[in-house]
């Protein structure tokens, strides 16, 4: 299970960029924020926040996803 830090980090950088960003973005954002993050672990907290209604995970296609924080417009 993800931490609270990496799970905190994902929401706060979806927050700064008008909660939504593609996940790929995260991922990039995330790592230049000195983060050694997978995307396996990344999806692992996405997985996580979108179980507990925290953001909404869209595949656009087979490699793109659009991770949108919930509540946010």
């Amino acid at each position: 299970m993800p931490n609270a830090e990496l799970l905190g980090a994902v929401t706060e950088t979806l927050r700064r960029n008008g909660g939504k960003m593609m996940e790929a973005q995260l991922h990039k954002a995330l790592q230049s924020k000195g983060r050694d993050l997978s995307l396996f672990d990344l999806r692992r907290a996405l997985l996580v926040l979108e179980l507990n209604g925290v953001v909404r995970v869209q595949s656009l296609d087979e490699e793109r996803k659009l991770v949108t924080l919930v509540g946010v417009k």
